[in-house]
Protein backbone atom coordinates (compact mmCIF):
# COMPACT_ATOMS: atom_id res chain seq x y z
CA UNK A 1 0.00 0.00 0.00
CA UNK A 2 1.54 3.58 -0.63
CA UNK A 3 3.05 5.48 2.03
CA UNK A 4 0.35 9.22 2.87
CA UNK A 5 3.51 10.30 5.06
CA UNK A 6 6.35 9.18 7.44
CA UNK A 7 7.58 10.73 10.17
CA UNK A 8 10.82 10.01 12.12
CA UNK A 9 12.38 10.76 15.70
CA UNK A 10 15.82 10.79 15.68
CA UNK A 11 16.12 10.89 19.39
CA UNK A 12 13.27 8.00 20.09
CA UNK A 13 14.26 5.90 16.77
CA UNK A 14 10.55 5.31 16.26
CA UNK A 15 8.67 5.93 12.39
CA UNK A 16 5.75 6.97 12.64
CA UNK A 17 3.76 6.04 8.61
CA UNK A 18 0.72 7.10 7.63
CA UNK A 19 -1.45 4.74 5.18
CA UNK A 20 -5.08 4.83 4.01
CA UNK A 21 -5.87 1.02 5.51
CA UNK A 22 -7.48 0.04 8.82
CA UNK A 23 -6.89 -3.72 8.80
CA UNK A 24 -3.24 -3.18 10.60
CA UNK A 25 -2.84 -4.26 14.09
CA UNK A 26 -0.12 -3.99 16.82
CA UNK A 27 2.49 -7.26 16.08
CA UNK A 28 1.88 -7.59 12.84
CA UNK A 29 4.86 -7.48 10.67
CA UNK A 30 5.93 -4.76 7.37
CA UNK A 31 8.17 -4.48 4.79
CA UNK A 32 9.28 -1.60 2.90
CA UNK A 33 9.54 -1.62 -1.36
CA UNK A 34 13.62 -2.56 -0.10
CA UNK A 35 12.52 -5.69 1.78
CA UNK A 36 13.26 -4.50 4.99
CA UNK A 37 11.25 -5.89 7.86
CA UNK A 38 9.44 -3.69 10.74
CA UNK A 39 7.55 -5.08 13.77
CA UNK A 40 4.40 -2.62 14.38
CA UNK A 41 4.75 -2.23 18.19
CA UNK A 42 2.01 0.09 17.95
CA UNK A 43 -0.91 2.36 15.90
CA UNK A 44 -1.03 6.14 16.50
CA UNK A 45 -4.41 7.41 17.40
CA UNK A 46 -5.37 10.74 15.56
CA UNK A 47 -9.37 10.82 15.51
CA UNK A 48 -9.87 13.03 12.20
CA UNK A 49 -7.14 10.58 10.48
CA UNK A 50 -8.69 7.72 10.97
CA UNK A 51 -12.67 9.10 9.60
CA UNK A 52 -10.49 9.18 6.21
CA UNK A 53 -9.51 5.75 6.63
CA UNK A 54 -5.64 6.53 7.35
CA UNK A 55 -4.11 4.81 10.29
CA UNK A 56 -0.69 5.49 11.75
CA UNK A 57 1.99 2.94 12.27
CA UNK A 58 4.83 3.15 14.73
CA UNK A 59 7.81 0.98 14.25
CA UNK A 60 11.03 1.28 15.62
CA UNK A 61 14.06 2.16 13.17
CA UNK A 62 13.80 4.44 10.48
CA UNK A 63 11.46 3.60 7.67
CA UNK A 64 12.79 4.56 4.26
CA UNK A 65 10.36 4.03 1.12
CA UNK A 66 6.78 4.67 -0.22
CA UNK A 67 5.64 1.46 0.11
CA UNK A 68 4.46 -0.83 2.65
CA UNK A 69 3.70 -4.45 2.56
CA UNK A 70 1.93 -6.87 4.95
CA UNK A 71 4.00 -10.27 5.81
CA UNK A 72 1.90 -12.75 6.14
CA UNK A 73 2.45 -14.78 8.89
Amino acid sequence: MKVIDVFYSESKNISCISVRYRGIKAGQKITDENGNLYEVYGLNINGRALLNGITQLLVRGEFKGDIVNLVES
